[in-house]
């Protein structure tokens, strides 16, 4: 994911209501993690992370 897709993320977010320490959170990253992704972009499982917030998708859970 790159800087910039990382940061229009955030800005989505941000116009939902979530701030950036809620990201974090949601992530379960460090508060200070959202400002190095948004300068040097994440990894791919971030990405995915990333899409599955913004679609409003649970967390997974096997099917019983």
């Amino acid at each position: 994911m790159t800087p910039s897709d990382f940061a229009a993320w955030l800005a989505l977010m941000k116009e939902r209501g979530i701030s950036e320490a809620a990201c974090a959170r949601l992530l379960g990253t460090g508060s200070n993690q959202p400002k190095r992704w948004r300068e040097h972009g994440a990894p791919p499982y971030i990405a995915y992370a990333c899409a599955a917030i913004a679609y409003g998708l649970p967390a997974w859970r096997e099917q019983k």
